[in-house]
């Protein structure tokens, strides 16, 4: 596989934005104080395991194949590319591994959305948008093409795709030839339009671009319209799809999807996963920002192509694996991917909601063992986002700990690893992430400057998530933090 390392999967917009205050709200949550019993031993893997696979594929009901159907094929990936920004040249490259492999309308269907664009005005204060191959944005129907045609689309000559076996429509969302791909109604219509017109057994649905975690970032340059994001983010329009709308384009699927793949950065977080616990069965995300070269689409999608994903885990074990197998040298230091158990989350939710009671009742007692554990405790890209599995380990396991507060890590540390844990599959690379678990959580400091707008600590765009709106202990708890 040709590696390119240009960019991560995720951009920092520059400009100027006041300071956002976060309001204090009133304390809430319970849990006894109970005395310094020691830490509850947890019988669970140690922080960082890795590569780890939970012994419950064989049973969980997320990882069921489905029935086969005479005539249709096994899988159908819709890859939904947002490359009006700087990405676009590592777009070039993925849909060249694509074309490698091509579908045979037996075990695969590839079918992709594809923007480009000659004006990005919206990426930074830079118009960076590359060197498109075309302007507008397409659909196409991805075949199997030869070394030369795919040396040539890697390299910025996509004419082959033109031929009318593989050229398809332009989406109806187009306006003078191209569509908003920040725009969630846009993605919501591929979803629809593609899983109706090329129908599978399974359904994987992959957002490919730039990424920042659960909040948004916001585009702060001087002179230009403000814009959020979570997903997509597009550069031509200068627009984003949040957390919430992300939600609300995979409803639109008019079947179940079994496999969210998540090519963008930061977004293997508890509040993503919570928020599209109900519109998938497994997602496949990262903690980190990952290379821009993204997943290797040659390895895994060959792989399915082969027969070799029969049910929605499957398909995550060997994207996670030959995306650590990729990524192996040791000059890629960004590497880590989790595959969830979306049925689990509504448990993982509850048991936060409960740590975060806990932590409350503790915020001034303990103030310098939650300092200490957020301090150490695995971070990313982004630093308010903590690794949720270690924090809670740092927790249980603090000299003094209250019994209560021991308790409510663990039940965390259960929710992720336990016998009905939500973390299915997990691997990371190098020594960078060593006690990367698979799933983060937003925990900035009280004095914390924000990664995404000029704020320090609590972001109040955080109580839009549904995450925070059904544990609303966690929320309590991170604006009452003394240190």
């Amino acid at each position: 596989m040709n590696i390119r390392f240009k960019f991560s999967r995720f951009s920092t917009l520059v400009g100027v934005l006041g300071l956002v205050s976060a309001s204090l709200s009133g304390c809430g949550g319970g849990g006894s104080s109970g005395g310094g019993g020691g830490p509850i031993p947890s019988g669970l893997p140690a922080p960082g395991t890795s590569p780890y696979t939970s012994s419950r594929q064989a049973t969980a009901a997320a990882c069921q194949p489905n029935p086969h159907q005479s005539g249709r094929a096994r899988w159908t990936v819709l890859v939904y590319i947002n490359a009006a920004n700087n990405l676009q040249p590592d777009s070039l490259l993925n849909v060249g591994q694509m074309a490698s492999v091509g579908s045979d309308g037996t075990n695969l269907n590839i079918v992709i959305q594809w923007k480009q664009a000659n004006n990005c005005p919206y990426f930074s204060s830079v118009n960076n948008c590359g060197n498109p191959s075309f302007v507008g944005t397409h659909r196409y129907y991805i075949l199997h093409h030869s070394a030369a045609d795919v040396a040539a689309i890697e390299n910025g000559n996509t004419s082959s795709l033109e031929d009318p076996q593989e050229r398809l429509p332009d989406p109806s969302t187009n306006v003078n030839g191209t569509s908003d791909m920040g725009d969630w109604h846009v993605l919501a219509n591929f979803i629809q339009w593609g899983a109706t017109n090329y129908p599978s057994d399974h359904l994987a649905v992959v957002i490919w671009d730039h990424g920042s975690g659960a909040l948004p970032v916001l585009n702060r340059s001087a002179g230009r319209k403000a814009v959020t994001r979570a997903v997509s983010q597009d550069a031509n329009t200068g627009n984003q799809i949040t957390t919430q709308q992300l939600a609300q384009a995979l409803a639109a699927s008019p079947r179940p999807i079994d496999d969210l793949i998540i090519d963008c950065s930061l977004q293997c977080t508890a509040e993503v996963a919570y928020q599209v616990r109900n519109v998938a069965r497994v997602m496949v995300a990262s903690e980190e920002s990952p290379p821009g070269t993204g997943y290797p689409y040659d390895t895994w999608l060959q792989a399915i192509k082969n027969g070799g994903g029969t049910n929605p885990c499957d398909m995550g074990n060997i994207l996670i694996q030959d995306t650590l197998s990729t990524y192996a040298s040791p000059s890629y230091t960004d590497i880590t991917q989790a595959m969830v158990d979306l049925s689990q989350m509504g448990n993982v939710a509850q048991a936060i909601n409960a740590f975060g009671g806990s932590l409350l009742q503790h915020v001034n007692d303990q103030a310098n063992l939650i300092y200490n554990a957020r301090f150490n405790a695995q971070y990313f890209e982004f630093p308010e986002y903590k690794d949720l599995y270690d924090f809670a380990d740092l927790i249980r396991t603090s000299p003094g700990v209250p019994t209560d507060l021991a308790q409510a890590a663990f039940n965390v540390e259960n929710a992720l690893y336990g016998p009905s844990g939500a973390i299915l599959a997990f691997g990371h690379g190098s020594a960078n992430e060593a006690k990367a678990s698979g799933m983060s959580i937003y925990l900035p400091g009280p004095q914390e400057p924000s990664s995404v707008d000029y704020s320090v600590g609590y972001d109040p765009v955080y109580n839009g998530l549904a995450l925070a709106q059904d544990a609303p202990n966690w929320p309590q708890f991170l604006q009452h933090q003394q240190k």
